[in-house]
């Protein structure tokens, strides 16, 4: 009997031990090391859970403070200690007006290598002890600065087979690589492509009326070959109109067709790509999409599973809500996959099979407030995709104010 009620003891203590580590887990993972919330907001805990923030202030807290704040179990046990940034409260206007995006690098950027068939027929390999990558942005050249193209295949064509020095920068590494020209029967070539500009739409996510300031996308510009991120030197948005739509399938991603304004009017300038976007100055009072009215700005621990809607441009050049259900989220991610989005509006579904390209900076709403932007669809579930949070999004917007 003894021996019974002490392995029932055993066993107690052991699922103890294990519930609790569960839940000092979960804790860790659900809460962040530090938790940014909007002035005005709460610090949002899910229906059921067990845990409670209890925040050590006196008195208001005040925007731009920070606050010490303990996480506690059942209201009673310390668990965690987190850092609660409080920010001035940001009202933005939402997009989902699609835009025409023109980007040109800072630089060239390699995007394949090849070797060269000499005059007398022979293989060369002009790159064999220069190291040079994909992605590589060749930045000058004999101390000139390199813009275009063609620009860079003149230097190469009059070069007369002399030894070129290329300024290379690798992941924010500068080195420099000297290549010598091989003769061929079209002339003097190194072996590299290269790709300086790039081209296509993507949707407005929102405006800051008080700046003129913009977001979009959601997610990179990258390299349709190389996958690496552009970096600007200069780039335009434009108006667009969606004259087609090629529907999303499983396996088979849709895409919105449109066509560029034809006055080749530019309406803002891209300042910055990024992993969330790209950002800029955009035209006092531009129609931005369903309302020229801001609303407030949800922290990302405002955001919850449940119902949201994003607004779309998928026809002409209206812009719509549509109804969308927010099915998961991951709050510690830091790259343009924040949660996950699932679309239930039958009009949409209709239209485009679910979210397909070219709706990606497709800003999302929740209890009035914008929460973040569509910025991917999953290949094999065109009713889903992620999103990014537009807390993310905002800090991106706030290194452009710090620099003007």
């Amino acid at each position: 009997m003894r021996a019974h009620t002490k392995k029932r003891v055993q066993t107690f203590f052991i699922f103890l031990i294990i519930t609790a580590t569960a839940m000092f887990v979960e804790c860790d993972v659900y809460f962040p090391d530090k938790i940014k919330i909007f002035y005005g907001e709460n610090i949002d805990v899910r229906e059921g859970s067990p845990y409670t923030v209890h925040i050590a202030a006196s008195g208001t807290m005040e925007a731009n403070g920070e606050y010490d704040a303990a996480v506690k179990l059942f209201g009673l046990i310390p668990v965690k200690n987190v850092e609660v940034d409080v920010l001035p409260a940001t009202e933005i206007v939402p997009g989902g007006k699609t835009i025409g995006i023109k980007l040109f690098t800072r630089g060239l950027m390699c995007v394949g290598t090849e070797k060269l068939t000499g005059e007398g027929g022979q293989t060369i390999d002009a790159l064999k002890d220069a190291d040079i990558k994909n992605a590589d942005m060749i930045m000058r050249v004999n101390g000139a600065e390199l813009h275009t193209v063609e620009q860079f295949g003149k230097i190469v064509s009059e070069s007369e087979g002399k030894p070129l020095t290329l300024s290379v920068e690798r992941s924010g590494e500068q080195m420099e690589k000297t290549l010598t020209p091989v003769k061929t029967k079209d002339g003097y070539k190194l072996g590299i492509w290269v790709r300086d500009s790039t081209a296509g739409i993507g949707t407005l996510t929102f405006v800051d009326k008080k700046t003129n300031l913009y977001g979009a996308l959601g997610h990179p510009i990258t390299d349709v070959d190389t996958g690496a991120l552009m970096p600007v030197e200069q780039g335009s948005i434009s108006d667009t109109k969606i004259v087609d739509v090629k529907k999303g399938q499983r396996g088979e991603p849709g895409e919105l067709c449109g066509l560029f304004d034809q006055s080749g009017a530019d309406r803002g300038v891209i300042m910055k790509n990024t992993t969330q976007g790209i950002y800029g100055v955009i035209e006092s009072g531009y129609d931005v999409g369903v309302s020229q009215e801001p609303v407030p700005v949800a922290s990302k621990a405002q955001v919850h599973t449940g119902k949201a809607e994003i607004y779309a441009n998928v026809e002409d050049n209206k812009v719509e809500k549509f109804e969308v259900e927010i099915v998961k989220i991951m709050k510690h991610a830091v790259d343009d996959k924040n949660m996950v989005v699932n679309v239930t509006d039958k009009r949409l579904i209709d239209k485009t099979g679910g979210i397909v390209q070219g709706m990606s900076g497709s800003p999302i709403l929740q209890d009035g407030k914008i929460i973040g932007a569509v910025t991917h669809v999953f290949v094999n579930d065109p009713k889903r995709g992620y999103g990014v949070f537009i807390e993310n999004m905002l800090e991106n917007l706030n290194e452009i104010n710090k620099v003007q």
